[in-house]
Order: structure tokens, then C-alpha cells, then sequence
């Protein structure tokens, strides 16, 4: 678990967001690969290191090797790396998160308050469950981010009250072929939510030669308009995670996967023409 505070882009106001370890999904382009494995990852924020500096020959032309990290449970290198290696996550309980968020509440201001975000923050479910509903119980504003592949995520309906969910792409099979897991539960989900009249965000990133054609805008708008969604946060991609893919030892395989203005405005006036508001935080 990784934290801190962030202003609108996680929920209303100004929030403590905690970003949760694992995540179910394959992005390419995720710009949080750390928060990927499920039990964390090393992560080499500096240049060439000595391969003294692990004990386990983890380090290979100069780089972490993540297989040989992925198997250590010593992480004494971290000592003796002068700041360069770090571990992804650290464990909290949630008394721990309860003091924090109270010690907080004079900086939840214009609506702020608890989001939960990843990775992918349902692969702990029965931990966010109980978390979100004691937050609840003090009054204090809750926010999930997620990618709407749990298939209990309704159950978390009655203790969020600001829902925010991913939906990369409306065809299950290039979804499940990309990402790993069949869309057909996300898209179920967002129904689901649709009808529960949720405060929620439904999220398109969009990523060139994936989901950012003229075609695609009107599918996502076709199901957005049967869900009876009238507003959509669309998210260009971009490159900001791509050193972090290199500081946890993973390759960053996206090639052209930029919009272009032209590609944008057309699908703005595709979502428009189904009458679909394009909104930004």
C-alpha cells in the first residue's frame, strides 16, 4: 500500500488516497506497474548498481533481475543500495488507516475524504469492505477507483459514495485477448451501477490502435446510452509510468499508443452526438 493526498483527480475534493497492492489486469500502459504483483516488487529508482548489493546475485549488468526479487525474502539490499532500491508497498491494518483518516479530517475540504484506488483495490475485498464501511459509519466520504472486474463489486455499492470505474474496452474477447480477463463482467457491473443510481464516473483510457477509433467511440457510446450514462472521463494516454516499468525491471512493450488532437475531436463529437457529455478532473 502506497498513500497520499490528491485534489479532484480521485473523487470529489481533497482526499487521502490509498494505492492498494495487486492487480488482476495486464495493462501495457499502466502507468503503476509497481502496483502490479500482488506481493510487491523491487523497485531501482537509481543508475548501475554493484552486484555486492545482493547477496541472492539479483543483480544483473548493473539492474535488479525481478525473477531472483520476486523469489528473495531478506530485502537486506535495500540497506546497502544508497537510497537506489526500494519496496513497492508497505502493510497497514486498518486501525492504522482509521487514525490516519481521523487525524485528516481538517484537510477534506470541498467534499474530500477516503478514496481507495490500485492496482486494483478489490482484490482485497473483504479488507475494503469493512474499511469503506467504518469510514462510512464516521462520516467520512468515500471513493473506490477501480477496473469493475470483481463480480461482487455491487456488494460495495452501499459504502462508496463516489464510484469511479475503468472500462477499457466494450469488445470482451480484445478485452480478455489485451488485459487478461473478459469485459463481460465490467460491462455488467457498470449496469449494475447504472441502476443502482450510484454517484459514479465511468473512465475510457484511450490508447491508439486499441480503443481510440471513430468505431470504438460509437460501441462505447452505444453502451453508455443503454446504460443510460450521460457523461464519460476520457483519459489520453501517456507515458508516465514508462520509467517505472524500467525501475521494477519490466519492458515497456506500447508502441504509438498516442491520440492525436484530430483522433480526439472526433470521438468528443461522436460521444456528443449520442449525447454523451466528455468531462475532465
Amino acid at each position: 500500500m502506497q498513500r497520499g493526498f490528491n485534489y479532484s483527480q480521485d473523487g470529489p475534493g481533497n482526499r487521502l488516497v490509498y494505492h492498494l497492492q495487486g492487480c488482476n489486469l495486464e495493462c501495457p500502459w499502466c502507468s503503476n506497474p509497481e502496483g502490479i504483483p500482488r506481493d510487491g516488487c523491487m523497485m531501482q529508482t537509481g543508475e548501475a548498481l554493484p552486484q555486492t548489493v545482493c547477496p541472492q546475485n539479483g543483480i544483473k549488468k548493473g539492474r535488479i533481475d525481478p525473477d531472483v526479487c520476486s523469489l528473495c525474502k531478506d530485502y537486506s539490499c535495500i540497506e546497502h543500495s544508497c537510497g537506489q532500491l526500494k519496496w513497492s508497498c508497505c502493510l497497514m491494518d486498518e486501525s492504522e488507516i482509521l487514525e490516519e483518516l481521523d487525524r485528516s479530517r481538517m484537510m477534506f475540504f470541498d467534499g474530500g475524504g477516503l478514496t481507495l484506488t490500485g492496482g486494483e483495490a478489490t482484490l482485497q475485498f473483504e479488507e475494503i469492505k469493512s474499511l469503506l464501511a467504518a469510514a462510512r459509519r464516521s462520516k467520512i466520504h468515500t471513493a473506490l477507483e477501480t477496473n469493475a472486474t470483481h463480480p461482487r463489486l455491487p456488494e460495495l455499492f452501499p459504502v462508496v459514495d463516489w464510484l469511479i470505474m475503468d472500462f477499457k474496452h466494450y469488445d470482451d474477447a480484445v478485452h480478455e485477448d489485451t488485459l487478461g480477463i473478459s469485459g463481460a463482467i465490467v460491462k455488467e457491473n457498470i449496469r449494475k451501477a447504472a441502476k443502482q443510481s450510484c454517484e459514479m464516473l465511468v473512465r475510457i483510457p484511450l490508447v491508439n490502435g486499441f480503443n481510440a477509433s471513430k468505431e470504438d467511440a460509437q460501441a462505447f457510446a452505444e453502451f453508455l446510452r443503454d446504460c443510460n450514462i450521460t457523461e464519460v472521463e476520457l483519459l489520453k494516454y501517456h507515458e508516465y509510468g514508462r520509467e517505472k516499468w524500467r525501475q521494477c525491471g519490466r519492458r515497456y512493450t506500447v508502441k504509438d499508443g498516442f491520440v492525436s488532437d484530430i483522433q480526439y475531436q472526433d470521438i468528443l463529437q461522436t460521444f456528443g452526438s449520442y449525447k454523451i457529455t466528455c468531462v475532465s478532473t
